[in-house]
């Protein structure tokens, strides 16, 4: 790696509870456990309960090499989602009152290249001065995953982020959340016509890959477009989150967009192949994404 990447990751983790099972998550969680295994430095800066699932939580993100120094343990329960079956269907219940409704700002310093961020943990009170605490800093780049979750997050909310993101990261079906109309390609347009510090805007298209418009950059107005994934899904979960995480990575590092396209391309095209969010990787899979 050209240089170690410091990120600091804001948001949630939690638990996915099925019946009996649990199983770790959040899209900022997963990411910091990505981003921590292709070599970077991550502060993450959340909350977890007193109790058994907030230890097991920061277990795990060590466990990732994640600096959990700014995770704070509070009186409230540890994020939870209870997953139930209708028909077969699965529904999600994102449980309201958790510690990463409350993350307070972040009690040790730190210095970071890029922010990353999405809408979940905003929706608590607490958790949002916090966030608007981190964007009123200096970073390098601001990563805006928008990650839309139900209805927990607001027009406000969005507006507020995309001022201050210089990256937008988004799905074909998030689109719809910028009310801005138009194909894929205009609504990346549209967008960072809007927002002036936008410099990239990343667009996920699920089994037809991703492209990238460039806004700002040497090459402003054009588009990128990736490889198109191969690997038949086994699971999705995670996927967005590892293309994400090793997107940035490499970008910070200082590879160029279409490289850092096609690495993160490659890593959730494996990611969709297994089952858990955050999977071991081969060593010839990980010699061809990490940054050099």
């Amino acid at each position: 790696m050209k240089k170690r990447v410091k990120l600091a990751v804001f948001g949630e983790v939690l638990w996915d509870i099925f019946g009996e099972e649990r199983t770790i998550g959040g899209a900022p969680f997963n990411f910091a456990a990505h981003s921590a295994r292709l070599g970077a430095d991550v502060d993450f800066i959340s909350a977890v309960g007193a109790d058994e699932n907030g230890a097991a939580a920061l277990e795990a993100a060590r466990g990732f090499g994640i600096n959990t120094e700014n995770v704070a343990v509070i009186d409230a329960p540890t994020g939870y989602c209870k997953v139930t079956l209708a028909d077969g269907k699965p529904t999600y219940d994102l449980v309201r009152g958790v510690a990463f409704d409350m993350i307070p700002p972040p009690k040790t310093a730190f210095d970071a290249d890029a922010l990353y961020f999405g809408t979940l943990a905003a929706r608590g009170e607490a958790s949002r001065k916090t966030l608007d605490a981190l964007l009123a800093r200096c970073f390098g780049e601001v990563f805006f995953d928008i990650n839309i979750r139900q209805n927990y997050y607001t027009d406000e909310l969005i507006d507020t982020a995309l001022s201050h993101a210089t990256i937008l990261k988004l799905s074909r079906e998030e689109m719809g959340a910028l009310s801005l109309g138009g194909d894929v390609r205009e609504v990346c347009r549209r967008t960072a016509e809007k927002y002036k510090n936008l410099r990239l805007v990343i667009m996920t298209l699920d089994r037809d890959g991703a492209l990238i418009y460039d806004a700002r950059g040497e090459f402003a107005g054009k588009f990128y477009e990736s490889p198109v994934p191969t690997s038949k899904a086994v699971s999705t979960v995670g996927a967005g989150d590892s293309f994400s995480a090793c997107f940035l990575v490499n970008y910070v590092s200082k590879e160029s967009v279409e490289t850092s396209l096609s690495r993160a391309v490659m890593l959730s095209d494996y990611v969709v192949t297994q089952l858990g969010a955050v999977p071991q990787l081969p060593p010839e899979l990980y010699t061809q994404i990490v940054p050099t």
